[in-house]
């Protein structure tokens, strides 16, 4: 016979919590998955449920995204990407100009 699954609401600012105190934990702990069991006890529900709250606010991977989040996204990679390079640039040439000084 099966175990009777019993599913009640848990409200948004509970929801909320819980992944703020996950996210806490994780460093604290040795995984976040001991961190969602953790919290999923102390809130009396299952740590899967806790998990996927976690899941649900982090920022959607890249496997979830859609072409057009994908295009917008490399788009800003590459823009960080040309600042890094004229930085290093900049910091290249304030090297060699500082070592010609010496």
């Amino acid at each position: 016979m099966m175990p009777h699954r019993s599913y009640r609401r848990v409200s948004p600012r509970v929801r909320e919590a819980a992944v703020e105190q996950v996210l806490a934990l994780t460093g604290t702990l040795r995984s976040e998955s001991e961190a969602c069991r953790v919290v999923a006890e102390q809130i009396g529900v299952h740590t899967n449920s806790v998990r996927n709250w976690v899941r649900a606010a982090e920022e959607p991977g890249l496997d979830r995204m859609d072409a057009a989040a994908l295009r917008r996204k490399v788009a800003l990679l590459q823009q960080q990407l040309a600042a890094a390079a004229e930085m290093n640039r900049t910091l290249v040439e304030s090297l060699n100009e500082a070592e010609h000084h010496t």
